[in-house]
């Protein structure tokens, strides 16, 4: 008999913006629709989120999927700009987003479109790269199996898109065809850390109940793939560790992957960057914020104190009327949990 799950994939990405109807427009392009609204006075956000700030919101989903939804959040009174443009993803406590898309050089046309117009985006040109160590085959004579990715960012959207050749993995992203970019759902979410101890991590799996994938250590000579080099800013001999956390639906097999999967990016403690914690929590503009779903809100409140989780709050309905808390995670990440899975 199949056990009941009681969390699921990733279930938010939360964006602070300044206009609730300009975000909707914008993530409608890439196949998100509205699917409830809903807010919350100054003295009930600063209850669950720590934010002296009256909040509207809206939750938007990518086709049918049970997770990767988007919640836009537009405060009164931001508590900071968040983390803004950035060259690359190299920030302590930084957050991002993955889709897959059927073109990213159409998705790039329009940021290259946009920053000609002066406004503020920027790209990292999308670099090939080889996924699941399959086999290169010959250039010109065999079929190349792998992903072209890049990165766009933008004060309010942090994004690696990828595109897919010569393979497909449909438990691991579902385009909308329909849509006017043709991309998926958040398939994964990334988020970087600065630490030689992955102990906290156990967090993740040991608390949470998510599926704990194999850590990978991967960069210096002469490993590093150009794009991930790139990504985070990396030095030539510089290592860096992933640590994937899947719905507990997932698998362990590669071909039973499911999206939903969270990503901690873990550099060294030495690692030179940006302190951004302070601008990727709630109340900031951006991505601020990762939720997770689960079936018993009030067991998941003891369990996350007991993990060593800090600054949990009392369990109250958010802008929705869902049962939630909020906490921080003892790798110093901000997460909100919301009830009825």
């Amino acid at each position: 008999m199949t056990e009941t799950p009681q969390i699921r994939g990733l279930y938010e990405s939360c964006i602070g913006v300044p206009d609730l109807t300009e975000g909707m427009k914008f993530w409608g392009q890439f196949g998100y629709k509205v699917t409830r609204q809903g807010s919350l006075p100054a003295r009930e956000a600063k209850g669950l989120y720590g934010v002296d700030s009256a909040l509207k919101s809206v939750q938007m989903q990518h086709l049918d999927t049970d997770h990767s939804f988007l919640r836009l959040m537009q405060w009164d009174k931001p508590v900071n700009a968040g983390i803004g443009i950035t060259r690359h993803l190299r920030q302590d406590g930084g957050r991002w987003g993955v889709v897959l898309t059927r073109s990213i050089l159409n998705v790039l046309n329009h940021v290259e479109d946009a920053i000609a117009l002066g406004q503020p985006w920027s790209y990292i040109i999308p670099h090939w790269l080889q996924v699941y160590a399959m086999d290169k085959g010959q250039p010109f004579f065999s079929k190349p199996i792998g992903i072209r990715e890049g990165i766009v960012t933008h004060p309010f959207h942090r994004l690696a898109l990828f595109e897919r050749y010569n393979y497909e993995k449909p438990t691991y992203g579902l385009i909308d065809d329909n849509s006017f970019l043709k991309t998926s759902q958040f398939t994964h979410h990334g988020i970087m850390i600065r630490s030689d101890d992955p102990s906290n991590l156990a967090f993740y799996d040991q608390c949470l109940g998510l599926l704990k994938q194999k850590e990978h250590s991967l960069g210096g000579k002469p490993t590093c793939a150009p794009g991930n080099k790139a990504t985070f800013a990396l030095s030539d001999e510089e290592v860096y560790h992933i640590h994937d956390f899947d719905d507990p639906r997932s698998s362990l097999d590669i071909s039973g992957h499911l999206s939903g999967r969270l990503k901690i990016v873990r550099m060294a403690e030495s690692a030179e960057m940006p302190d951004v914690y302070d601008k990727s929590r709630p109340g900031s503009l951006g991505m601020s914020l990762f939720t997770y779903q689960v079936r018993d809100i009030d067991d998941y409140r003891a369990r996350v104190i007991d993990g060593g989780a800090t600054d949990v709050t009392d369990v109250c309905g958010n802008e929705y009327g869902a049962p939630s808390i909020s906490f921080v995670a003892p790798d110093g990440n901000s997460w909100n949990l919301v009830g009825n899975l």
